[in-house]
């Protein structure tokens, strides 16, 4: 609702009915011309607008003055720091010396933690007041976040830590006093509500928030974190070691079975992924990646000058940890990996000798991926090499083999030409088939590539079972049938 203040002693016109009341203008000169400024103001912030002059000043939001000496005294004081901060934050620096320029930065930041301890005391008040309600608007969160332009996931989070602070006021009045940052008091404030309900020592969550406060003074918010999952430890020894080790035991169990990896090609020779795992073994996968990223030591370029120096480039350190990575799954022993379908893990890129020679038809991949002749040839340094002997149809020869399982060689050559399940309409990758003999060994079928079925587990369990028939398909596959 907007209201009218007075500027000079002089009687207001009559307003019509339903308008707000409008005091007579401030009359001035500027540069020879005379101009006028209403003020008006609501919830305690004043604003100008020069409306009796054409061009002059317009501003589309309140201006951080209030003078007036009934507002009450959060409104002035928010009005009168805006204020300053904005003449603070124009004034030129040049003069200010080196000291001056670190101590008030260290300053600003606690200003910065006082009028953040401001903002959620005031939310959280918006809230008990039902603001978003009277809006029309989800929540309080929701209409804060609109009319600051936030993130409503970030609201949500401060207004969520403005009612933490609210049940824990030593926190909240370290926050006001800029001690601690706003991460310090989520920390803090999220470990002490996780503590269990109970706890036999009522005055234990207590001593844990003011352990974390003072640990707060030297450690930044990450480090906070980690300490406070063993709070209970530290303040109550004689519990807390036993609880800390089950809840840690939990975590790791649950970050085990939660533990996902997903990988989506993008159409463009690249593979995206991301994945959730546990922190040892992402420590571990770190720490390897670390070894094949770190700088390794390169010798200037001599050059004609004797003191020009080749600058080496520096990628960031992500593309690094991507190369690293590739590397990794390059040197991954293929000997040492469990064994899938048959196989070691082992990728099969089939490619014609004269481009392994130096040709340019490209490699395929056993998936049906394509990768370089160059790539290839790069990978045959240090990969194993199989020929495939083709006939004149480009089918693979007999290998010969009479054993009753399929060799390492067999599978890899049956994955060739089968690289799917052969059962109709069924698409399972090769390296996850097992190999079937057509005719069964036990009834003198040979074990070589010409009785050789790449089947999927389903399938394989369901061409042994007499409740079904199969029928041979002129592309190879094999359909299946229930008998009536």
């Amino acid at each position: 609702m907007l209201r009218l203040h007075t500027l000079m002693k002089h009687p207001p016109t009559t307003p019509r009915a339903g308008e707000p009341t409008l005091g007579p203008a401030i009359r001035g000169r500027r540069d020879g011309v005379e101009t006028g400024r209403i003020r008006v103001s609501t919830c305690g912030l004043t604003w100008g607008n020069s409306a009796l002059t054409v061009g002059g000043e317009c501003l589309s939001r309140p201006m951080a003055k209030d003078s007036r000496h009934h507002a009450h005294t959060v409104c002035r004081a928010v009005a009168k720091s805006r204020r300053k901060t904005r003449q603070a934050a124009t004034a030129e620096l040049w003069s200010m010396s080196d000291e001056d320029v670190e101590a008030t930065l260290l300053e600003a930041e606690k200003l910065r933690a006082q009028a953040d301890a401001l903002a959620l005391r005031l939310v959280a008040e918006a809230d008990r007041r039902h603001a978003g309600e009277r809006a029309g608007a989800t929540d309080t969160a929701s209409w804060w976040a609109h009319r600051t332009r936030q993130e409503r996931r970030v609201a949500k989070g401060r207004a969520q830590l403005a009612e933490s602070l609210d049940r824990h006021e030593p926190t909240s009045a370290a926050l006001v006093e800029g001690a601690i940052s706003v991460d310090h008091a989520r920390v803090i404030t999220s470990c002490v509500d996780r503590l269990p309900d109970d706890l036999e020592d009522p005055t234990v969550p207590a001593r844990a928030e003011q352990h974390l406060l003072h640990e707060a003074q030297h450690l930044d918010p990450k480090t906070l974190a980690v300490l406070a999952k063993h709070v209970l430890t530290v303040v109550a020894p004689e519990i807390g070691e036993a609880r800390d080790a089950a809840a840690l035991e939990r975590e790791e169990r649950e970050a085990r079975a939660g533990a996902w990896l997903t990988m989506c090609p993008d159409g463009k020779g690249s593979v995206r992924g991301k994945f959730s795992i546990p922190e040892l073994h992402a420590a571990m996968l770190h720490k390897t990646l670390l070894a094949y990223a770190a700088p390794k030591h390169q010798t200037a370029t001599r050059t004609e000058d004797p003191d020009a120096v080749e600058q080496v480039e520096r990628r960031p350190s992500p593309e690094r940890m991507g190369d690293a990575f590739c590397e990794l799954l390059e040197r991954l022993p293929a000997d040492q990996l469990p064994k899938v379908g048959g196989l070691n893990a082992t990728v099969v890129v089939t490619m014609h000798l004269d481009s392994l020679t130096g040709g340019l038809a490209p490699g395929v991949l056993d998936d049906g991926g394509v990768i370089s002749a160059a790539t290839a040839r790069r990978l045959a340094c240090e990969a194993g090499l199989i020929p495939a002997v083709l006939g004149s149809k480009s089918e693979l020869l007999d290998l010969g083999r009479k054993t009753r399982l399929f060799s390492g060689a067999q599978r890899r050559g049956i994955n060739l030409t089968q690289p799917t399940c052969t059962a109709e309409g069924c698409d399972w990758p090769a390296h996850l088939c097992h190999a079937h003999h057509d005719q069964p060994w036990s009834h003198g079928g040979k074990t070589d590539l010409a009785n050789a079925r790449n089947l999927c587990p389903r399938h394989h369990a369901r061409i042994h079972d007499p409740a079904f028939e199969t029928t041979h398909l002129p592309d190879g596959r094999v359909a299946f049938h229930r008998r009536t």
